[in-house]
């Protein structure tokens, strides 16, 4: 039997959206600018399977020059990359917090550290925090945790949770997740405030809104699930081709996979022809699941990186923004001119 050899690149789809930034996400973003001025600390979300394709350059320039904690939750869901937190840990050190929501120290440990930053601010009305981050990155999941560990007691949840993106779709009333000193805690107690996923203006990459969407941070159906299961299947062949062993051999044909986990899983039509929709949206639920491999999506490698950050500092534009940006510049030199 001839060696299997995997793809060394994926062909990206002249289909694949550039945006998916909504008029709440621009509500949102113009809104956390508002609110700033009164917040003390900034919990940014990233999905740690995603953790470049997560950081979004707009929140960057919008929460410059606060405090900042980058939380990187599913933490649970990229164990597979083995080195991928010792990589992010040199680029934030003592900044960057592994969350896994299954796993309550883990919770403890932020709740730790913004009941440290409470006791420095030491402030009769208490530690103003934000939790900001793209869409379904797992803020709300976030706030939640911290509310149930941090306020003795059985509590309400506080904020609406689900497993898409959009859920929350404006900024959130301030949440005490830390009572204060008179009830057993901190000072004037520690809220934290929920955000609305904020996407990216545009982006020109189509490989990153394929990864985005793998992990639902974007709206279903915007990238039909067949393209998700191909780039997956792509993926798991540069990891490990066992991961799916239990489905078929190796394989390049996302057709003879998706047929392979038909016929397995039940995913079949009337007569027994398999039902490929069904078979990509199953293949798609068992890696959200962490059931075909726990591997980190992004390239982490130092050229990556370095290519990552470059296009943070100078993000690129659409058509229609550059023009835009043209305009304003033309404007702005008549008025200093």
């Amino acid at each position: 039997m001839a060696q299997f050899i995997p793809r060394s690149y994926f062909q990206i789809p002249g289909t694949i959206p550039k945006t998916y930034f909504l008029g709440h996400h621009h509500a949102g973003a113009n809104k956390i600018k508002t609110i700033l001025p009164n917040i003390s600390i900034v919990l940014e979300c990233r999905d740690f399977r995603l953790p470049l394709s997560t950081q979004n350059p707009t929140l960057e320039r919008a929460i410059a020059g606060r405090q900042r904690i980058v939380v990187y939750t599913k933490s649970d869901l990229g164990t597979d990359s083995k080195t991928a937190r010792q990589t992010l840990k040199r680029i934030y050190g003592d900044n960057a917090i592994f969350w896994d929501k299954h796993k309550p120290a883990t919770t403890a440990a932020l709740l730790k550290r913004l009941k440290d930053s409470a006791r420095a601010v030491d402030s009769l009305v208490g530690l103003r925090a934000l939790v900001v981050g793209m869409p379904n990155v797992g803020k709300s999941t976030l706030l939640n945790s911290l509310r149930n560990i941090g306020i003795s007691g059985k509590v309400a949840k506080a904020a609406k949770t689900g497993d898409q993106a959009g859920v929350t779709r404006k900024i959130g009333t301030a949440v005490r997740i830390v009572p204060s000193e008179d009830k057993g805690g901190i000072g004037g107690g520690v809220f934290l405030m929920d955000s609305p996923g904020i996407f990216q203006p545009y982006v020109e990459d189509g490989e990153t809104m394929i990864k985005v969407a793998l992990a639902h941070g974007i709206k279903k159906g915007l990238i039909h699930d067949e393209i998700l299961a191909d780039y997956l299947l792509y993926s798991l062949n540069r990891w490990d081709p066992a991961l799916y062993k239990r489905y078929c051999e190796p394989t390049n044909d996302i057709n003879q996979f998706l047929t392979a986990v038909a016929r397995k899983d039940g995913k079949l039509r009337t007569g027994g022809a398999p039902n490929i929709p069904e078979a990509a949206a199953r293949v798609l639920s068992q890696w959200r699941e962490g059931k075909l491999g726990r591997y980190v999506l992004d390239d982490l490698s130092e050229t990556s990186i370095l290519t990552h950050q470059a296009n943070l500092e100078q993000p690129p534009q659409s058509m229609s923004q550059a023009k835009k940006q043209q305009k304003l510049d033309r404007k702005q030199t008549q008025e200093t001119g």
